[in-house]
């Protein structure tokens, strides 16, 4: 507390005053001394491009897109270099009373928090701010909007029906998700009027919609998905039983058995307004440790998803600390820290079914500590290659084929039908093709089932699906040398202007086009009738595909001796092969294009990433 006092320098008098204000009230004066003996972390930013950023992105909403040339200034540019205004400096006594009364009323009249504690009612409702947004009076503007959406629950007991009930709320206005710049948090007040952002804001209007209404709620992350390729950032909410439940206010509600949504984590962090105890002690004083493990604003969160586990494995190094590391293409992430015990590390509570890799920190880089290992049913799998043993691997992929975009191989390709006429009544169609599986990959092609003149195609949906389409095309020959030129001529109105109609046909595999309406179908002309021999079909994808003249290079793990190159290829078709050495772990990388690729390991010449584990 003196520290924090002292840190306010000239503003002190300020928060004296609501020390003063609390003094016969211990509750409430140990609440304004948690709020104060942290404020020292808290800052905002302030510059004209703080407001240049909010009107783009309020453009962006009302459009649903963000021009090419916004993108290109906005892009390169950090707001995070604007001078910081510390809270400490500059916070009203007056702020920090009202914000602590109304956090009291919410906590001590709303039913729902009779078994909330004090500890967790100072983190989970009474914090004025989530971190380094601009400060601003959201509590009670927040309150007044949405409030009511909680009037049939005045005898509820349960937090999880009163989240549940203001998350629909939450959700009833589409929110446009953009991950372009890199930006503080944004005010309470402009998420209040506007729905744009990334996952951050998401949980950043909920947070501050639910403490204002008095549901205890704070944020929990992973640092990065090997899977997906990114940080993810989502809700919780404490029941009255003391367990955490996450939530979504965009997709779906909290639910009693939720755990997540399904994407490989490693480790799950909760933010936390007050400063937590160290990883490790004395850890945050020393140098070359990365920042994760020097933030005491957050604690590890991931035994409330996966329970309680632990794993000891090697290490080939001598460094006191050894960090558990996920798979990025550019590098190694740590996501959890250990202490070296003679060549032994423990690590705790980590997740299963993923492939991990210790390291060390050497100066301002992180180095491999041994060889990476698969963590499976409380088994660890080390990959060490077996060099004069080799298998003929095939390759079809250079990053595993997540849910989501699995989903797109059939979710909007089954059931489809492509039929031909001589006329736009098509009172005697042709089927040309009827799609009944799953494709395998992002390119296909079809040859026709009727070869009958026509002048006109009509591309059916699957019922009461949409159409989601990256590539369509067709050719006269069985070659594929005279494409027939294709002209759409109904009017589909996409879901969002960036996928409009004219992506099917523009030889870009990862642009697409997303109809609006379901049951719905296109209708090309022709310009004359026309036998069709050969069609080209390329489902919405991730181009991650092999694909015919990139040129690629395949790696494998040598533990403390890095990735050593098994060498380059040019594919000649949608498949490369190899020559490998047994038990190793594999990287393969595109040197043409793309940036998105995950590590596999091979067994009988099969690659088996994270996703589909045998």
């Amino acid at each position: 507390m003196a520290y924090a006092l002292d840190f306010a320098g000239e503003n002190r008098k300020e928060l004296e005053k609501v020390l003063d204000y609390y003094a016969e009230d211990s509750q409430k004066l140990e609440a304004a001394r948690f709020l104060i003996r942290n404020m020292p972390r808290y800052y905002g930013y302030e510059g004209w491009r703080l407001d240049s950023i909010q009107k783009i992105l309020i453009t962006a909403e009302q459009k649903h897109f963000i021009d090419d040339s916004i993108l290109r200034k906005w892009t390169t540019q950090s707001l995070y270099s604007l001078p910081k205004i510390y809270d400490a400096h500059i916070i009203k006594a007056d702020y920090l009373i009202e914000n602590i009364d109304l956090s009291f009323k919410m906590w001590k009249e709303r039913p729902w928090n009779q078994a909330l504690p004090f500890e967790d009612f100072c983190e989970l409702i009474l914090p004025y701010r989530i971190d380094d947004e601009p400060l601003s009076n959201w509590r009670q503007n927040y309150f007044e909007v949405y409030f009511s959406a909680l009037d049939s629950l005045s005898n509820c007991t349960d937090p999880l029906r009163a989240c549940n009930a203001l998350s629909k709320e939450l959700s009833k206005k589409e929110f446009f998700y953009t991950v372009n710049f890199d930006m503080p948090h944004l005010s309470a007040h402009f998420l209040l009027e506007h729905h744009v952002g990334f996952c951050r804001e998401i949980c950043d209007r909920a947070v501050y919609a639910m403490r204002a209404c008095g549901i205890p709620v704070t944020v929990d992350m992973f640092v990065y998905s090997p899977e997906y390729q990114g940080s993810h950032q989502w809700n919780v909410v404490r029941g009255k039983n003391g367990v955490f439940y996450p939530f979504w206010t965009s997709w779906y509600e909290m639910d009693n058995n939720m755990k997540g949504d399904g994407r490989k984590k490693g480790k799950i962090y909760r933010q936390c307004f007050g400063m937590q105890k160290e990883a490790i002690e004395g850890i945050t004083s020393r140098r070359n440790v990365p920042p994760l493990f020097k933030n005491r604003f957050i604690k590890d969160a991931t035994t409330d998803y996966i329970g309680t586990n632990k794993i000891t494995v090697e290490v080939e190094v001598k460094e006191p600390y050894i960090y558990l590391g996920v798979f990025s293409p550019n590098g190694w992430i740590p996501i959890d820290v250990g202490e070296n015990m003679g060549g032994n590390v423990t690590f705790h509570n980590v997740e299963q079914n993923l492939i991990y890799q210790t390291l060390y920190s050497d100066s301002d880089t992180l180095k491999m500590a041994g060889y990476p290992f698969l963590y499976t049913q409380d088994t660890i799998h080390s990959f060490i290659p077996e060099t004069k043993h080799t298998e003929r691997a095939t390759l079809h992929r250079k990053m595993s084929l997540v849910k989501g975009i699995k989903a797109f191989l059939y979710r909007y390709i089954i059931g489809v039908r492509i039929e031909g006429s001589k006329n736009l009544s098509f009172r005697n169609p042709r089927q040309l093709l009827a799609l009944q599986d799953t494709l395998t990959s992002n390119y296909h092609e079809f040859v026709s089932s009727d070869t009958s003149l026509v002048r006109y195609i009509r591309y059916n949906s699957p019922l009461e699906r949409s159409i989601e389409l990256a590539e369509i095309a067709f050719w006269e020959d069985l070659d594929m040398k005279k494409e027939i030129p294709a002209k759409v001529i109904n009017d589909l109105v996409p879901l969002h202007p960036a996928n409009s109609i004219d992506k099917i046909n523009d030889k870009e595999i990862l642009s697409f086009f997303e109809s609006r309406d379901t049951t719905c179908h296109l209708l090309f002309d022709l310009g004359k009738e026309v036998s069709v021999k050969k069609i080209l079909l390329c489902p919405r994808n991730d181009d991650n595909y092999i694909w015919p003249g990139d040129e690629y290079e395949l790696f494998y793990n040598n533990g403390i001796n890095g990735w050593i190159s098994l060498g380059k290829q040019k594919a000649k078709e949608r498949v490369l092969y190899y020559d490998v050495p047994a038990n190793a772990l594999f990287w393969l990388r595109n040197l043409t294009k793309g940036k998105e690729e995950q590590i596999f390991f091979c067994r009988e010449g099969v690659q088996y990433f994270v996703t589909n584990l045998p």
